[in-house]
């Protein structure tokens, strides 16, 4: 995951209907509650449950995060979350919503467009609906590899789409990483012309509408959450993902055939309303950066000294991933190691591309959970988990 700017990972990956207390009071609790349209009925949603077991301060803002359904970005809001409250010493905490049960990515755009939503999670596809420039990413083949991506995307490139999302009252927060599209299909498919008539799910997109017409194939626009259920009852033929998500979802148990034809590069965005971010404190918009990275070069300043036998960066693969460091940086620190010095480094993948951690490392061990007590909802415990 690559970040833009100074919210990275305290805001970064937030959704937020709404800022409010985290005070006690039935009265707050009551118009905190999120809800959603079921037709003409308005009903209320649920949050998923996790706590942290950082105490919350009487008046820490409390921010609501929606994002869909792909597990590694579940997966990473729960580490945010906890995160967030012991970084800010719970002075800030967010309520997590998953399965875009607070809308469509489209409706949760024009919601923080509006400024009814503070923060969005969407795939850029669906954001160049709002910001035409960056319907550039959506030209086919256009990237090799990841490193081509970030350099691109932290480059002056990126800035500009940053600039255009502004003039369109979004404030891009992050790049958030989602690998190239790939295709699984329910026939083997050698060449272009084996997809003639096939009907794709693809999501609502002008560009990639025109591109699978002009491949011979049906396109079909359509919520992610809809898409296993479309694919089993064989209401469309194919879909296309990354490799990641494509696995995590289980697509293979209704699909015969898979292609890695990385066509597409997708990233996901944390957008947040520009006139909502535009209303933070400069110490809540530059908090986490400044507390991760200054944390981060004290650490490398001691390192480079080629005083110590043996440095254990735990954890460090998240804040690599959450982008709340340089990853140059850490990457430096592998590639120049003072002599006699072990290093190691741990931390969670989240489905997520850490190649240049893992070429530059003499081993590399996976563990694997079988359970965890935050399965149940057991808070972090002072010294151990935290």
């Amino acid at each position: 995951m690559f970040f833009k700017r100074g919210l990275a990972a305290i805001l970064a990956a937030v959704t937020v209907v709404g800022l409010a207390g985290c005070g006690d009071s039935d009265k707050a609790a009551d118009t905190d509650e999120a809800t959603v349209k079921d037709g003409f009925v308005e009903k209320k949603v649920e949050p998923v449950n996790f706590d942290s077991g950082v105490e919350l301060t009487s008046d820490c803002y409390h921010f609501i995060y929606a994002l869909g359904n792909a597990p590694a970005t579940i997966d990473a809001a729960k580490f945010f979350k906890m995160r967030l409250e012991q970084e800010s010493k719970g002075t800030l905490s967010c309520d997590i919503y998953t399965d875009n049960v607070l809308g469509s990515e489209r409706e949760l755009l024009e919601g923080c467009q509006f400024g009814n939503y503070d923060i969005v999670l969407a795939t850029n596809a669906t954001v160049a609906s709002f910001e035409n420039d960056i319907f550039c990413l959506d030209i086919p083949w256009l990237f090799d590899n990841k490193q081509q991506v970030y350099e691109v995307l932290d480059g002056p490139l990126g800035d500009r789409l940053a600039d255009g999302l502004e003039e369109s009252g979004f404030k891009l927060l992050q790049w958030q990483e989602n690998g190239f599209r790939t295709l699984s299909t329910n026939k083997p498919i050698n060449d272009m012309s084996d997809l003639k008539g096939v009907k794709i799910r693809i999501m609502e997109n002008e560009l990639q509408l025109q591109q699978w017409k002009d491949y011979g194939a049906n396109p079909t626009p359509m919520a992610f959450t809809e898409l296993f259920t479309a694919l089993q009852q064989k209401t469309v033929d194919a879909q296309d993902n990354g490799a990641e998500l494509t696995w995590q979802t289980k697509f293979y148990e209704v699909q015969s055939h898979y292609t890695y034809t990385k066509h597409i590069y997708s990233p996901y965005l944390i957008l947040m309303s520009k006139d909502k971010f535009d209303g933070l404190t400069p110490e809540q918009q530059e908090f986490y950066k400044e507390k991760f990275q200054k944390k981060f070069d004290e650490v490398r300043e001691k390192y480079f000294t080629g005083n110590y036998d043996l440095v254990v960066l735990d954890e460090v693969i998240d804040a690599y991933n959450l982008g709340t460091i340089q990853k140059e940086q850490l990457l430096e620190m592998m590639d120049k190691r003072p002599e006699g010095t072990e290093l190691v480094i741990t931390g969670h993948q989240y489905g997520m591309d850490i190649s240049a951690l893992t070429d530059r490392a003499d081993y590399v061990t996976k563990f694997v959970k079988e359970k965890h007590p935050f399965d149940l909802g057991m808070p972090c415990r002072k010294g151990i988990e935290e």
